[in-house]
């Protein structure tokens, strides 16, 4: 399985950063996470959300946060709207549940009602 992620919202912040104190570098980013094979495709409901200083290449945890790191994630986190959880299915999926129903319906009427076929028992 392939693993995407839909970006929902992505924004520069102007705090410093807990790291390395620089004021232009953290990302805030919203994403949902997406599985694709080559039977279906599933988007997950739950959010991914993550901070990351562009500058000192860290990942910021929410146990270094400030408190106005805090308070523009807050306000973000409100200004997103995720995608409902889902499940779709591709071609080659439809393409095999069609190919196993004629085969069944062959099957069936081969077995049972050769008549209908032009084979004489």
């Amino acid at each position: 399985m392939k693993t995407e992620y839909i970006i929902l919202k992505e924004t520069t912040l102007n705090n410093n950063c807990p790291e390395c104190y620089s004021t232009d570098g953290m990302v805030l980013s919203f994403k949902q996470k997406k599985l694709i094979s080559k039977l279906l495709v599933k988007t997950k409901g739950n959010v991914i959300e993550n901070i990351h200083c562009n500058k000192c290449e860290n990942q910021i945890f929410p146990g270094q946060w400030t408190q106005d790191i805090d308070r523009v994630y807050d306000y973000h986190k409100k200004t997103i709207t995720s995608k409902p959880s889902s499940i779709r299915f591709t071609g080659l999926f439809y393409a095999i549940v069609i190919l196993l129903i004629a085969l069944v319906g062959i099957g069936y009427t081969y077995l049972y009602h050769p008549e209908l076929i032009g084979i004489n028992s």
